[in-house]
């Protein structure tokens, strides 16, 4: 047969037409375009695909053999030497890694054991954390300048040497010891989980064992803390009472949603790979069942010196140290060291870092030998006396002064009731003592007693606003106001608070609810011996110096002023004080203007005329942008149908205010029956049931203060203006409160006047 060459190219041509699919590995009409195989996720179990041109390999993670494609095995770490375990550690091997557990005697992390530094607990006593013990030796413990016959032990790590209810103990930040007034020692002060479900909550175990030399020198851990403190000051130490105190602390979570954090993390790192989340999230549950934290105080003292003694043994947080999630590190803040109320006498170095409570135990401290750290109790101002120290607080602090006489604070609210009711009025301490309740609050806004001139001025126009007035303020004043309650008219359910452990934002909060009906109750403390409260000064070097309104509390100006009262009236020299700090009274205190919206928006006029809003909208309720003079303030209301579009409800609420440059907005979320907050900058700053019902203080955000009363409602306090909106979610709507001070100003918008008369505005429904 003889084909000519037409027919032969035909032939070819059509054959190739048949078979014109690409290569395995290849797509696309030129055949060019890689597949990638893993997407359909070929390989087997533990398996990890790689996409290479044209084909795909598979891989076992870490952890485990095999060929990838088929199902991968567990290497068992513990045989294979792989292992990295220390020699005083057993090893247990886990599916696709392996643990190490230091042996009996021994702490420490995965690859490091240590010999266990924590004393014995054999002989000693489980406290009911939070009560206060009379201690029985006859010899008072000596905390820097003070001596105190009891204490009390707190389940969040600190030992108050006073009669003070432990309760009052907020921490806040690792410079929590410089706000105390009463004598503290603090191996771990850490922020307790509060507010959480009940399989997140902090559990707490404690001990103390209190010996004396009369009944208990023949014990171990008394010949254990001599050889201790001997060996820090090189001589012989004979002891004359040793109290002893461990704590143990299951932590199943960490600040903000942590046991999330950590399945996050598994889904993030190798999600492709079958098996590995749940495999990843088994660790995490297993971190999450060991978490806790463990550490001691010994608190000790002879006839002159007094020391403490801090030992930690493990700290195993509920996280997965592989997964690198670095938004944990701050999560167990802590603070360290010990105060005696009038200064901080000692800090451990590591108590301000950001990463150190992942392992303070691995520290070396003072005495060389890893996680034990010995502090001698004395104060660093001893050298001088108090009378000498409080005249020279007196004397620097006239000098930064030009205003003469020494300007005074006159703002203070009538009595205890409105303190508390008023929330421009920020509470920073409470005692129950001597059949009283005494309770002190500092004003969040700021009063100006001399002002830059000249060039030193900002140039802000107009210079008679209340913007230029701030910026152009150099020396501002606070108002402190201190109250006193007897017992018997504070009533049952307010001196039960006196045994709680609740934080002062707490019990500000609950103390509004119990004092709202109420009369009149309470009266301001007007003698410096009754334990009045006095003005603050604060100066700024600069009128270009901004968000001067919320850095003061952790400045050296407000440790300083903080300071004055403390050392004055330990010397007996307040009447010296007050005329360098004047005692603050209400001769000038103006109550603020209140009322509330709340459900299917109906108001009525002044002059009875009524209006509904109905449907998607959004409203400005106050705005002050009419009164150039006057502080910006703008809150706005969103609304919805809500019950299947038969009525209309507020569903969200908007405030910028004072000299903030964000607003903070908080919206109903139906889904999960939450009020998310947000600020205007598109963050996300969290839920009240969620992030921000877990924190014991006050979120800030610029000069706003966000505080959680309770799981359905929200305070936003702005401190430079003493503005408050209170966002409270009901059935199906959202109940709007606003407090603020008009100060001869009319806002306008649907809940302020829109005149100034009385009869062309709306009125709030209240």
């Amino acid at each position: 047969m003889k084909l000519d060459s037409k027919k032969i190219c035909f032939l070819l041509l059509a054959w190739i037409g048949i078979s014109g699919a690409c290569d395995p590995g290849w797509t696309g009409s030129d055949c060019k375009t890689d597949v990638n195989e893993c997407d359909s996720k070929p390989c087997g179990l533990y398996g990890n695909c790689t996409n290479t041109p044209g084909s795909y390999k598979c891989t076992c993670i870490d952890g485990f053999q095999g060929n990838g494609r088929d199902d991968c095995t567990d290497v068992n770490e513990c045989l294979s030497g792989a292992a990295k375990c220390d020699s005083n550690a057993d090893c247990t091997n886990l599916i696709g890694t392996y643990d190490c557990v230091c042996k009996s005697g021994y702490y420490g992390n995965r690859s490091v054991c240590y010999p266990e530094t924590l004393l014995p607990t054999s002989s000693a006593t489980k406290i009911p954390y939070d009560d206060i013990v009379n201690a029985p030796s006859g010899v008072p413990f000596l905390i820097g300048d003070v001596e105190s016959s009891v204490f009390g032990v707190g389940g969040n790590g600190l030992i108050s040497f006073s009669n003070k209810t432990l309760f009052s103990y907020e921490f806040r930040s690792p410079r929590s010891l410089y706000q105390l007034t009463s004598p503290v020692v603090a191996p771990y002060w850490v922020r307790e989980m509060v507010d959480v479900r009940d399989s997140d909550r902090w559990t707490t175990q404690a001990w103390y064992e209190l010996l004396n030399s009369n009944s208990h020198s023949a014990r171990a851990n008394w010949r254990a803390v001599k050889q201790i403190i001997e060996q820090e000051i090189r001589s012989e130490f004979n002891p004359l009472t040793v109290l002893i105190v461990t704590w143990r602390i299951r932590i199943p979570t960490l600040m903000y949603m942590m046991e999330v954090n950590c399945y996050y993390g598994c889904s993030y790192k190798q999600s492709d790979v079958k098996g590995w989340n749940n495999l990843c999230k088994d660790w995490c549950d297993r971190a999450r069942a060991k978490a806790s934290i463990e550490f001691q105080a010994v608190v000790t003292r002879n006839r002159t010196h007094s020391y403490a003694v801090f030992n930690y043994g493990n700290f195993q947080l509920p996280v997965l140290r592989f997964l690198n999630i670095p938004y944990h590190m701050g999560n167990l803040y802590a603070a360290a060291g010990f105060t005696d109320g009038l200064s901080v006498g000692q800090e451990l170095p590591f108590s301000r870092r950001y990463n150190w409570p992942e392992q303070p135990n691995l520290s070396p401290g003072s005495s060389g030998r890893p996680g034990r750290h010995v502090l001698q109790l004395s104060s660093w101002y001893r050298q001088t006396s108090d009378s000498s120290k409080c005249s020279s607080w007196i004397a620097a602090a006239r000098a930064k002064v030009s205003v003469s006489p020494s300007p005074g604070c006159s703002d203070c609210p009538f009595d205890f009731r409105t303190a508390v009711l008023d929330r421009r009025y920020s509470p920073y301490e409470f005692e129950c003592s001597g059949g009283s309740i005494r309770m002190c609050f500092r004003n969040t806004t700021y009063q100006c007693a001399q002002s830059f001139t000249g060039s030193s001025a900002s140039g802000c126009k107009p210079e008679n606003s209340w913007r230029c007035k701030l910026e152009n303020c150099r020396h501002l004043v606070s108002t402190r106001c201190c109250y006193r309650m007897s017992s018997a008219a504070a009533g049952s359910e307010i001196r039960e608070l006196c045994n709680k452990n609740y934080g002062i934002w707490s019990i500000r909060n609950i103390m509004r609810r119990i004092m709202f009906d109420r009369a009149t109750g309470g009266h301001l403390i007007s003698s410096s011996s009754g334990g009045a409260g006095h003005a603050m000064y604060f100066f700024r070097d600069s009128a270009n110096e901004t968000r001067w309104w919320w850095r003061f509390e952790q400045s050296p100006q407000y440790l300083s002023e903080s300071y004055g009262p403390k050392i004055c009236s330990a010397a007996g020299m307040m009447t010296a004080f007050s005329r360098a700090r004047p005692v603050c009274t209400s001769r000038s205190y103006k109550p603020p203007e209140g009322g509330f919206n709340r459900g299917d928006p109906h108001l009525s006029t002044l002059s009875n005329r009524s209006y509904t809003f109905n449907g998607h909208c959004e409203y400005h309720l106050l705005t002050s942008e009419r009164w150039p003079n006057s502080p910006t303030l703008r809150l706005q209301a969103r609304t919805a149908p809500v019950s299947g579009g038969a009525a209309t409800a507020f569903v969200g609420v908007a405030l910028k205010s004072g000299l903030n440059e964000l607003a903070v907005s908080v919206i109903r979320n139906e889904s999960s029956d939450d009020l998310d907050v947000f600020s205007s900058d598109g963050r996300r700053i969290g839920s009240v049931r969620g992030e921000l019902a877990a924190l014991s203080n006050a979120t800030r955000l610029d000069s706003y203060r966000l505080e959680v009363p309770d799981n359905s409602t929200i305070d936003i306090v702005d401190e430079s203006t003493g503005v408050s909106v209170t966002v409270t979610m009901e059935t199906s709507s959202l109940r709007v409160g606003v407090q603020l001070d008009l100060s001869g100003k009319y806002p306008s918008g649907l809940d302020g006047l829109l005149g100034n008369s009385d009869a062309s505005g709306f009125k709030l429904r209240n």
